[in-house]
């Protein structure tokens, strides 16, 4: 079956690789070392590869926009946070200056052509800080996301529900570009961050070359709280339980019981919905046929769930309304993968 499965996806890109020649793509994504960046090499490796397409790839970008700018036909791609879906359909947070008739507008004129995991959430900071609890974060300078975007407003929420903190009455936010996000924790810029990562984080080895580290789990009691479940499992998110001695970081966790609790946060890379069906197809045929390699790519590839299509797990639908490209659906079904009904656009 696999053997079928190869094969005619070889054959469907080697027929329509001819004809997709000259085709030239800008893809954006946020930190080139996390899940983002990864899908978006990946992706550009193998769209030339088997002759799709060249795709320039463009990382350290503040997503909010660049899915405006997907949406406004600006850049055909970028990496696309769930939560900033259902934000922007509502007009809510960082898209609320859109209004809702626009909003709902913009959100849909996008589709994604595969989805992963694109973070979990992490509270890091040096051990010369003295911050092992989620209650010793008043009055703390805290890194909690760029200026605008999906990973901030997930950031807030969770630092309200663990610490009972507001941003600029609790603590004092530091806000700069992914990019920048690494510099203001070395050089003592903030006490700790409540930053997104893989699994493990791309960014323990830069910290810890700077010095030890402590990575707090989240109480138990509130994780486990249904306010807390409500929020971990609201769009584009779910709650996760981990147990420290299967993590490659856990020896720097402090946690209650053996257990790391957090939230991971559902992506996709989006297109507009006006790319042609025959392209997109081509593109997501490309991303299924060498996805065992996209697995290998580093230690944290395989558990970032790239090119999950259950319904349930990535969030397809709840609240979210992320549709598929009906080329990807094409792509995907011809794969043996099931795509969920209220997830076809």
């Amino acid at each position: 079956m696999k053997f079928l499965l190869t094969l005619g996806i070889t054959l469907f890109l080697a027929t329509s690789g001819a004809n997709a020649q000259g085709v030239k793509l800008t893809h954006h994504c946020a930190t080139a070392d996390g899940a983002t960046g990864l899908s978006a090499t990946y992706l550009a490796e193998v769209a030339a590869r088997y002759n799709v397409a060249t795709i320039q790839t463009s990382c350290g970008k503040t997503l909010t926009k660049t899915m405006l700018q997907v949406a406004e036909g600006k850049i055909d791609m970028t990496a696309s946070p769930f939560i900033l879906n259902f934000l922007m359909k509502k007009a809510l947070g960082p898209y609320a200056g859109l209004g809702k008739k626009k909003g709902a507008d913009y959100a849909n004129r996008l589709r994604i052509l595969y989805a992963y995991d694109i973070a979990s959430f992490y509270l890091v900071s040096f051990k010369t800080k003295g911050i092992d609890s989620w209650d010793k974060l008043k009055g703390k300078k805290i890194f909690n996301g760029p200026p605008r975007g999906g990973a901030t407003t997930t950031a807030k929420g969770i630092i309200f529900h663990m610490a009972g903190l507001k941003e600029g009455k609790g603590y004092t936010a530091k806000h700069v570009s992914w990019p920048q996000s690494y510099s203001i924790m070395l050089d003592g810029s903030v006490d700790l961050s409540v930053r997104p990562g893989t699994n493990p984080p791309a960014w323990v080895p830069i910290f810890l070359a700077a010095g030890k580290i402590n990575i707090v789990s989240m109480k138990k009691a509130i994780w486990e709280g249904k306010g807390f479940q409500k929020f971990a499992n609201g769009p584009g998110a779910v709650g996760v339980k981990l147990a420290i001695k299967d993590l490659a970081f856990g020896k720097h966790v402090i946690s209650e019981d053996g257990y790391f609790r957090s939230l991971v946060q559902q992506a996709g890379d989006i297109v507009n919905a006006s790319m042609s069906k025959s392209l997109a197809k081509k593109l997501t045929a490309a991303f299924i046929k060498d996805i065992d390699q996209l697995k290998m790519k580093t230690p944290w590839a395989a558990g970032n769930n790239y090119g999950n299509t259950d319904g349930k797990r990535m969030g397809f639908c709840k609240m979210v309304g992320v549709k598929f490209h009906p080329g990807a659906v094409e792509a995907w079904e011809e794969a043996g993968r099931k795509i969920p009904d209220c997830a076809k656009g």
